[in-house]
């Protein structure tokens, strides 16, 4: 199992769940959202997903103790647990209506786990929740990764489609020049390792053909290129040391120097008269949506604490703390929740009747 806390988890999950399920974007944001919901984009998981998923988390969940500033976040998975009881359960094969909720309070619980130091789930659990991610589905709208071959006339335009692509694709950062860097706000594209590394080859590749002209004597001005060698072999370093060994998905956390050090390239190429070849731009199916995945997990937690305040232990302990040990079946479904969820929404009932 490669992950070594609940962020990780979950972040591995929302990209294993959208890979497989596809995923939905609000253009609305959370603000309109008559439910728990602080993410704009969410996975098309289905009912059977979801119940999965809750039975991975719940007995660890409810294993902790009940300290001041958790009862909110128990109260929330209990919440979306009932949903869960509502909705699922009768179409388990269906796209779970209720996964913007969902998956908002998935991300608050991680947090709060990460928070507790809980521990993780059992590896096998963990393998067969993944492996029920990936079982056929009709509506499964994810689509293998797509390329675009990109050709412009000079390297200028090159970089320029190269940019505004990932910006479309990625989302970006706007960013003004720091320490020696020249020039002006730049939106810098929020590219991942996988994206920076391709990139990277293409440039190198570029500027390894103009080095070959001028060592061969092919070309009378090569003014500027000492400097400009010396730069990309730093950009080829941080490449090296942090896009190639790192997770393909995850952004890239030098992205700045790199597009800046990029555009410079370009301009180079362009003054001494270089012509660019085509690009394979590679995007896959998923998005960025959870590149700042730690930060929002406190904002979440913090979030949470703040609007649900503090929760009699009573009313906030005791939903599904038997579950034990998950147990996985075919599609993601669990012998023996539903009759935990019906107890634990009985113990609801009898909790608002003292």
């Amino acid at each position: 199992m490669s992950i070594a806390t609940w962020n990780d988890l979950y972040y591995q999950l929302w990209t294993e769940a959208a890979h497989s399920r596809g995923t939905v974007t609000s253009l609305t944001g959370a603000a309109s959202a008559e439910r728990y919901n602080t993410i704009a984009e969410w996975p098309r998981t289905t009912g059977a997903d979801a119940i999965a998923i809750a039975s991975l988390v719940d007995p660890i969940l409810g294993g902790l103790p009940l300290r001041p500033g958790g009862y909110g976040i128990v109260r929330l998975w209990q919440t979306a647990v009932i949903e869960l009881e509502g909705l699922a359960f009768g179409q388990p094969g269906a796209e779970y209506r209720d996964n913007p909720s969902f998956w908002s309070t998935l991300l608050a619980v991680a947090s709060y786990l990460d928070t507790r130091a809980a521990p993780l789930p059992r590896e096998d659990t963990w393998e067969a929740l993944l492996s029920a991610l990936w079982s056929p589905i009709e509506f499964r709208n994810a689509s293998a990764p797509t390329t675009l071959t990109i050709t412009e006339s000079t390297v200028e335009k090159m970089w320029d489609t190269q940019h505004d692509e990932m910006v479309k694709a990625r989302g970006f950062d706007l960013r003004e020049p720091t320490g020696a860097m020249l020039g002006r706000a730049m939106k810098v594209p929020r590219t991942t390792n996988a994206d920076i590394v391709r990139l990277a080859d293409y440039w190198a590749e570029r500027l390894s053909d103009f080095v070959t002209k001028v060592i061969t004597g092919h070309v009378t001005n090569s003014m500027g290129l000492e400097g400009q060698s010396k730069r990309w072999a730093v950009i080829l370093d941080d490449v090296d040391a942090v896009a190639r060994k790192g997770k393909p998905d995850e952004v890239y956390p030098k992205n700045h120097e790199f597009w800046r050090e990029t555009l410079s390239l370009a301009i180079n190429l362009a003054v001494w008269r270089e012509v660019p070849t085509p690009f394979e731009l590679a995007l896959g199916a998923t998005k960025q949506a959870v590149i700042d995945l730690p930060g929002r997990l406190s904002d979440a937690v913090g979030g949470v604490a703040h609007a649900l305040g503090t929760i009699a232990h009573e009313a906030g302990a005791g939903l599904l703390s038997g579950l034990g040990k998950p147990l996985l079946i075919g599609g993601g479904l669990l012998v023996g929740l539903v009759l935990l969820l019906r107890s634990g929404r009985s113990h609801e009932r009898s909790q608002e009747a003292a």
